[in-house]
């Protein structure tokens, strides 16, 4: 009996943790952690964003420009940070996510990895951490007030609605495209709202897609690890595309290829990548 009583509190706080995070909307993953030397060391924050944006939170790096809704609102946002208690011959992560206050709101099991290689030991060690997270099922509840939000006595104007953006700062420190900067992705007149198969060929290679809660998530064929999420649009024809190294739009044509497009600084030009439907 004193066991199920055990399981059913373990349930209970695990049930608040999530209710808690649902009033959170944005995570904000900082360009470099304490513990690293450079930015994106190893593409550890690549890597956090990309699994956060998996779970359905909106992210954004520390330097980007904030969302009204964020800058009339600081306390929509949670901050992440890294815990580093890695020894000599171990790698070990906890997630922290701290409220606008700095009050930490929730940590991370202790992520744990004994690999000699620094890349494959890090995200090893942050995909074990992050397992916590995953097991809250985050889903943003908008009408839900936050905890930590300081009390004003000004009124708030309603929140305006707007297209869901591609952040202007990606891992590779890659420009998102825009009419200043001489690149903008243009969805095709042709654009529809959903995939009419799920299997697609591209250079050779086989891909497939999942569909998700929030959209689909891009596989290679066989693979349970997805190379990108495609995140639903407020306009129904497109899709934020989003993967370790670069973020973009992604859309399906009436004949059902999937076209991914993303502006490339370096050459200064719009890229389509094309996933054709495999006959």
């Amino acid at each position: 009996m004193r066991y199920l009583i055990f399981f059913i509190l373990i349930l209970g706080v695990s049930n608040l943790k999530a209710q808690h995070l649902n009033n959170y909307k944005y995570v904000i993953v900082p360009e470099k952690f304490e513990f690293s030397k450079e930015e994106n060391q190893y593409q550890l924050n690549a890597l956090a964003k990309f699994l956060f944006e998996k779970e359905g939170f909106e992210t954004l790096m520390k330097k980007d420009s904030r969302p009204e809704d964020l800058k009339n609102d600081a306390c929509r946002g949670l901050s992440l940070n890294v815990e580093n208690n890695s020894g000599l011959f171990s790698t070990k992560f906890v997630i922290n996510l701290e409220d606008c206050q700095g009050n930490i709101v929730f940590s991370s099991k202790e992520g744990y990895s004994r690999e000699k290689d620094y890349k494959t030991a890090w995200h090893e060690a942050f995909r074990d951490a992050f397992e916590s997270v995953e097991e809250l099922g985050y889903s943003y509840d908008g009408d839900a007030s936050v905890a930590s939000k300081p009390q004003s006595d000004e009124k708030e104007e309603p929140e305006a609605i707007e297209e869901p953006e591609v952040a202007k700062s990606t891992p590779e420190n890659q420009q998102q495209p825009s009419e200043s900067r001489g690149g903008e992705v243009n969805v095709s007149e042709e654009a529809v709202g959903g995939p009419v198969a799920l299997d697609f060929e591209k250079d050779g290679s086989s891909y497939s897609l999942e569909a998700t809660e929030k959209g689909y998530q891009l596989l290679h064929k066989g693979s349970s690890e997805p190379l990108a999420v495609l995140i639903k649009s407020q306009n129904g024809n497109s899709f934020i595309y989003n993967s370790l190294t670069r973020q973009g739009m992604a859309y399906f044509t009436k004949n059902g290829d999937l076209v991914v497009e993303h502006y490339d600084a370096q050459q200064g030009e719009t890229i389509k990548n094309i996933y054709r439907v495999k006959e």
